[in-house]
């Protein structure tokens, strides 16, 4: 899954290459948890102008398991389906007369929604919630269509649910994280 998705992005990428680099599609990916399919996030960002860009976010996770045998009356069927979509701005901070690097801060806002499944269970249970992710990173263009990226997210999580559900938001109203994510990105300007 993680091949096809990387091919997909590199793709698009490719195929919508034009000179006006106010564009930016990015992969992102959290280091520390780099095994992990819930860790990679597509990211779309728009310039504005010399200084604000536009954020968008879409992560998705599918993990499902489902068994059946026909010698006992073993039946098996759980999983989970995840995905967070967000949108945000960024402002570019300038340091000093470099070009290619610079910093940047910002806030994203998100809406998390997860289908979730027991094996013990017969149905799924869907959770959700919502929160802002104030964020700094630091950007380098190596090349003229290419941005690395590294960022540093908290999180602020508001969960107007009651569940038991396994997760970071299990009965909490009001969650906050100061080191929610750390974040390398790969991106292509066109």
């Amino acid at each position: 899954m993680k091949k096809y998705f990387t091919l997909l992005i590199v793709g698009l990428a490719i195929s919508l290459n034009s000179f006006a680099q106010k564009n930016e599609i990015a992969l992102v990916v959290a280091p520390l948890k780099f095994e992990e399919q819930s860790s990679y996030q597509t990211m779309y960002r728009r310039a504005l102008n010399e200084k604000y860009v536009l954020r968008a976010g879409l992560r998705v996770l599918v993990d499902t398991d489902k068994e059946t045998r026909n010698d006992t009356t073993l039946s098996f069927i759980a999983g989970i389906i995840q995905y967070d979509l967000s949108v945000g701005v960024q402002r570019k901070l300038i340091l000093g007369d470099l070009e290619k690097v610079y910093l940047y801060a910002g806030v994203d806002g998100y809406f998390n929604s997860e289908f979730n499944r027991k094996s013990y269970e017969t149905y799924y249970g869907y959770y959700w919630s919502m929160g802002v992710k104030p964020l700094v990173g630091l950007a380098y263009e190596p090349l003229e269509n290419v941005r690395l990226s590294f960022e540093y997210r908290s999180n602020f999580n508001v969960n107007l649910q009651d569940y038991s559900a396994p997760g970071e938001n299990i009965d909490r109203r009001f969650t906050y994280r100061p080191l929610d994510q750390l974040g390398l990105g790969i991106g292509y300007l066109f």
